[in-house]
């Protein structure tokens, strides 16, 4: 995924349902062009997002911290991420 896709998602980057330009159609399209890695990232409740990493028992020290949520994993019902 390239690296503005990822930025612009990591600031907030919307989806817009009316404009041709909704979730499900990104996805579609990043299918569509065998970008699969991009079309995960968006089905993905926080993929791409900025977000605050805590309650992490094994790494406490983490907790407060900013990441970007890169990929969802659904055996642990986690995110691997990114630290800033």
């Amino acid at each position: 995924v390239s690296d503005r896709v990822r930025l612009l998602l990591s600031w907030g980057a919307s989806f817009f349902p009316g404009d041709g330009s909704s979730r499900e159609f990104c996805i579609c399209e990043a299918r569509t062009c065998g970008i699969t890695q991009l079309a995960s990232l968006l089905e993905s409740e926080l993929g791409g997002r900025r977000c605050e990493i805590f309650n992490l028992s094994s790494q406490p020290e983490l907790n407060g911290k900013t990441c970007v949520a890169d990929e969802y994993l659904p055996d642990s019902n986690q995110y691997k991420v990114t630290l800033e």
